[in-house]
Parts: structure tokens; sequence; C-alpha cells
């Protein structure tokens, strides 16, 4: 696929000959929030498909996504028991003691995986429960979304600790944890229901002082009314870092602004978001990248620190027990892996993008095309993407330079300039 990539170094493109009118200025005095990074979900469907892959095959796997040369994601999420990216349903106990409690399952792909990462880079991991055991719930079912019964909150708070202790005994530190996938959903796959009272509640009274160093992120759903439900979840309290968030009901950046417009130190992380669902059609793959990063872009212009892509490598859908197919960056073929323009578009955030830069406020005159700035005391980096049908040219102000160009349709396009 021709994807019409191109990457700028400064000394190919400083030009004072204005073009036309339009300006894009990049205000330097103007940060939004901090860059954290991008990362990425090791379910064990993505696992699974890892370990079919020969030893070089994982070596090169693990650079292309986690090391310099690729992605450079720094974080990744994991599932604790089973979701609907894994091989079928499963959680850590069968017995309401916990007294027999282990990890077995996880250490068969899972963890194999996040340890021959570790060996390359340390990341930051997210850990996300689907549903607790049925023998929990009020239905006995993974699925359905069917409720934690509030007579073994405690004893869920203690199945959660021992998650956490169970993989740091494996070398594997846990930075944070959200209490529920999707909260508010009630799938066909593992789901569990809980209202806003209902998490306050299991959070401030069970939970929090099971966590030991992990920090708390809340919600973990839609943006869909993201700021009322944070301030009505928010309490202060070392042990809860900030909200999660996922992108399948909309932009609602707006909702992102308020949050940050607020509270400039709590975290703001999307820990789930894909470029759409369905099996692969190669037709539409640069659109859905295009849609892709114009919704990462659009958070990190509005308060996001960091963003996670879904399964970082599927089998075009799968594996997924429940058949819920969706779009990944890398695809299994023939027990090698191949990169869409998805993966693409996404290194020229990640690759060139370090972990603490600035977001820098964008003005701009062209309302067609997305652009995110990014600064540290080294240098600028600005990206462009162009999903229209159309070329535009513009002159792009950092500073004191001016810079002339054009970005012709459906282009992505990164500019590195040093300070």
């Amino acid at each position: 696929t021709d994807i019409n990539n191109k990457i700028y170094l400064q000394e190919d493109i400083i030009n004072n000959n204005i073009k036309s009118k339009n300006i894009i200025k990049i205000d330097l005095n103007k940060t939004i929030t901090k860059y954290l990074g991008m990362g990425t979900a090791l379910t064990e469907s993505s696992a699974y498909n890892y370990s079919l892959l020969n030893k070089t095959t994982k070596e090169k796997f693990i650079n292309d996504c986690f090391c310099k040369g690729g992605l450079n994601y720094n974080y990744a999420r994991i599932c604790i028991g089973s979701s609907d990216f894994s091989l079928n349903k499963y959680s850590y106990a069968k017995k309401k003691d916990l007294s027999d409690f282990n990890i077995s399952r996880d250490k068969k792909y899972v963890i194999p995986l996040i340890l021959d990462i570790l060996k390359k880079k340390n990341i930051n991991l997210i850990a996300s429960p689907w549903s607790p055991p049925s023998m929990y719930k009020r239905v006995k079912l993974l699925n359905y979304g069917m409720k934690l019964s509030k007579k073994y909150y405690s004893s869920y708070a203690n199945y959660l600790e021992k998650f956490i202790n169970s993989y740091q005994k494996e070398g594997i530190f846990i930075k944070y944890i959200t209490m529920q996938n999707e909260p508010y959903a009630r799938q066909k796959w593992e789901s569990c229901v809980f209202n806003i009272d209902e998490q306050k509640d299991f959070i401030y009274n069970y939970l929090l002082n099971k966590l030991g160093d992990t920090k708390l992120l809340l919600h973990d759903h839609n943006k869909n009314d993201l700021y009322n439900i944070f301030n009505s979840l928010y309490e202060e309290n070392p042990k809860i870092a900030g909200i999660a968030f996922h992108n399948y009901s909309g932009s609602y950046f707006n909702e992102l602004k308020k949050i940050r417009d607020d509270n400039s130190l709590v975290l703001l992380i999307n820990t789930e978001a894909c470029s759409g669902y369905s099996l692969y059609d190669e037709k539409s793959w640069v659109n859905d990248a295009e849609y892709y990063l114009s919704d990462i872009i659009g958070d990190f212009n509005n308060g996001c620190n960091a963003y996670l892509d879904w399964n970082i490598l599927l089998n075009e859908g799968g594996p997924s027990h429940v058949y819920n197919p969706v779009k990944s960056a890398l695809i299994l073929k023939d027990n090698d892996y191949i990169k869409t323009p998805i993966y693409y578009y996404l290194y020229h955030i990640s690759h060139f993008v370090d972990k603490g830069m600035d977001i820098c406020k964008v003005y701009e005159f062209i309302n067609d095309i997305d652009i995110v700035s990014f600064k540290n005391n080294k240098k600028v980096i600005v990206i462009i993407m162009n999903r229209k049908d159309i070329s535009y040219e513009y002159n792009l102000v950092i500073k004191d330079i001016t810079i002339s160009d054009e970005i012709k349709s459906h282009n992505i396009v990164t500019y590195v300039c040093n300070l």
C-alpha cells in the first residue's frame, strides 16, 4: 500500500517564501499538558499469536513495537482474567476463599510476552478486569454484565490484590489498575455493570488499601459525559492517579478539555481504542488509519497524557472467543506479521515524540487538517495530516522560522525542528 508518508528534518524545509495565507502557528509558550507516551494491549489473543512466531521474528517484533527504531511504546495494558480477546473464558480461582488462586493460565502466553518486552525495555503496565469471577456475581456468569454481589466486595478486592502480588512475584510490576473495564456495558463477552455509587463504594471502602504501590485509574469506559463522571468518582487520594477512557462512542474532545482545565495534574489516559471493527479490507486501510490518528491527535490536543492501541497482533481480527473481530496495527500472516498503514500512522507520534515533551497550543486557519505539536528544550515536533481529497498550501510558523509547504491529499507529514 502506498501511504505517502513524509518525514522532514529541519535542514530540508526552512523556506521563507510565503506561498499562501494559510497560517499554522505553534505557540511554544502555551502548553496543554505533558505527553507521557503510547502503548498497546497484550491480550491473550495477541500473546498467543506472538507465540507462533520463531525466535528471530519475535525479537524483530519487540524491536518494531517497543524499541526506539520502531513504535517505541512505553505503555501496555493487560487483562485480569479473560476478555473477548482471550482463547476462552477463565478466572484465576474457583473457590470463594481464593485458596486455589493462581495465574498459571497467564504463564502460558501473556507473561512470556511481557518478560520478552521487559528484557528490552521497562514499560508501564495497566491491568483491567473484564469481570469478577462468576462465583462472586449475583447471576453466576462472567458475561452479559451480571453484577458483583455486595457481600463479595471484600473477597473481590482480595482477588485483585492477589493478582498484583502474583505478577510481582514473576518480576512484573503493575503500575496502574482499573476496577472494571467498561463498567456501564452489558456485553455478550466478559463484563460486569457498576453504577457510580457502586464504583465509589468498592473503590474507597474496599480496593484502595489493597493496591500497595499500584495506582488506580477511574472509569475505563467511553468519553461521553466524562467530565461529570470524573467529578462524581474522583476524590483526592494519593492512590488515585487519574481517569481512563475509551474512544468507541465518539470523540468528545471537550469532555477531556474540561477535566484538564480543572485538573492540571491528574492523568488522562486513553486505555483502549482501535481503528475499526470487522475483518480487514485493504481498500479501507488508509482511511482507517486516518480516522484513528485524527482521534489520537484530538485527544492529545485536549489534555490526554497517553494513548493505548488495542490488540497488538491479531490474525485478521482475532482469535476472539466470542467472534468480535477488530483491526490491529500488525497482522499475523504465515507465522510472520505484516505492518498495516495503521502502524505507520501511529509511528508518526510514538516514534518521534519523546516522553515528557510538552503538548503545545496550535493556532490554525485550515479546518480540514489535523495538527498536533510537541516540544522540549531541544526540539519541536509538528505532525500534520490531511484526510481530504485536495491538497493544501500553508505556512508553518515556529518562533522566528516560517516553513512554506504543501500537504497533498491523504498524506501525513512530521517535522522535526531543532531549537
